[in-house]
């Protein structure tokens, strides 16, 4: 989170129609890093290392590919802009977060709807691994793009802990099953010589 003397950056771009591949980088690359559109095509980040980095760079790129960029840092906007800023940036990582919550509700049935079959298998571990393993790729991208500390960040981090803590139980109950299902086959198959 960054304390209350941020400088800001603003990108104002415009690039050429087609190829359509060079807007949605742009777009695509401005979303990962988290800023807020004011307006089409001008946006605005908190100037952080690798947020400038990033963008210096995007804008080399649409400047090499036809495009105009003006790249612009602030050291302050005026009375309650900043706040308003802020708002915004909190509540597109609201949503963010929203979402994300939602997915962790879907694992978090789906590790219960397996439980109540009996469905301990290795396959459901593999496929419930590879799920976690997504949500937490997902919460880690959103909790770096959190600038200003969105309220249910907190909430978001309790959920994605409590979604590793029931694969943990899940995965237990699949290795004690197999395990063990595993154990008398190979016992059952074994050639004794005397």
């Amino acid at each position: 989170m960054l304390n209350a003397d941020v400088k800001w950056i603003i990108l104002s771009y415009k690039v050429p129609a087609e190829p359509s591949t060079l807007r949605v980088r742009v777009w695509r690359t401005l979303k990962a890093l988290g800023v807020v559109y004011i307006q089409q095509s001008v946006c605005v980040a908190p100037k952080t290392p690798e947020v400038a980095k990033k963008i210096e760079a995007l804008k080399r790129m649409i400047e090499t590919n036809s495009g105009e960029a003006l790249l612009l840092e602030v050291e302050r906007f005026a009375n309650g802009t900043e706040q308003e800023l802020r708002d915004l940036f909190n509540k597109q990582r609201t949503l963010e977060l929203e979402e994300f919550l939602g997915g962790c509700q879907l694992f978090l049935q789906e590790i219960e709807s397996e439980t109540a079959k009996g469905n301990f298998s290795y396959r459901e571990v593999e496929e419930n691994e590879a799920e976690l393993a997504k949500l937490q790729r997902w919460h880690k991208k959103i909790a770096k793009r959190d600038f200003f500390g969105c309220p249910i960040l907190g909430e978001s981090k309790r959920r994605l802990e409590q979604c590793d803590q029931t694969f943990n139980v899940f995965m237990h109950k699949v290795y004690a099953t197999e395990g063990s299902a595993e154990g008398k086959i190979h016992l059952d198959g074994m050639i004794r010589t005397e």
